[in-house]
C-alpha cells in the first residue's frame, strides 16, 4: 500500500545539512524507517514508499522499449536518479545535494501529500507553477463538472 490517506499541504525547512522533518501527520502513516527519493514530473522531487516504488518503477521499466528515446528520457529523469533514504529517529531525511540543486529547492519548501507519494517543492517554485497552471486547472474543473453534482 502506497502513502494513502495523506493529503494537505506542509510547509518545511530543508536545513544546512540538507534534512527535512516530515510532519508528524505524515511520520504516523510511514511503516519502516526509508522512502525512495526521485526526480518528479515537474520541477519537483518525488518521495515514495518502498513497495509503492517497487510497483511504479518495475511498471515503467517492464513497458520501456531500449527503441524508445522518449522512454528513456523518462527512464534518465525517474530510474536513475532514485535513492533510498533513511528516516531518523527525530523523523528527518537527507535529501541528496544534486537532486535539491537540479529541482532549485531552497530552504523554504512545501511538501504535498498526494495520495501514492509525497512532493516536495521550493515554496517560490511552487507558488510560481501553481499561478501558471491556474488557467489549466480550473478548465480541468469544469471538464470535471458535468452534471453539476458531486459523487
Amino acid at each position: 500500500m502506497g502513502i494513502v490517506g495523506i493529503w494537505g499541504q506542509f510547509n518545511i525547512t530543508i536545513d544546512d545539512k540538507g534534512r527535512m522533518s516530515l510532519p508528524s501527520k505524515i511520520r504516523g502513516k510511514i511503516q519502516g524507517n526509508s522512502l525512495i527519493l526521485t526526480k518528479g514530473a515537474e520541477k519537483c522531487l518525488w518521495l515514495y514508499l518502498p513497495e509503492e516504488w517497487e510497483r511504479v518503477s518495475r511498471q515503467l521499466v517492464d513497458g520501456a522499449s531500449v527503441f524508445s528515446l522518449n522512454t528513456q528520457d523518462v527512464l534518465r529523469r525517474f530510474i536513475a536518479p532514485a535513492e533510498e533514504v533513511s528516516v531518523d529517529k527525530a523523523g528527518r531525511i537527507k535529501l541528496s545535494p544534486s537532486l535539491m540543486k537540479s529541482m532549485g529547492l531552497n530552504r523554504d519548501c512545501y511538501l504535498l501529500g498526494m495520495g501514492e507519494r509525497l512532493e516536495i517543492w521550493d515554496e517560490i517554485v511552487y507558488d510560481s507553477f501553481e499561478e501558471d497552471r491556474s488557467a489549466e486547472v480550473k478548465q480541468t474543473w469544469e471538464g470535471l463538472g458535468g452534471s453539476g453534482t458531486v459523487s
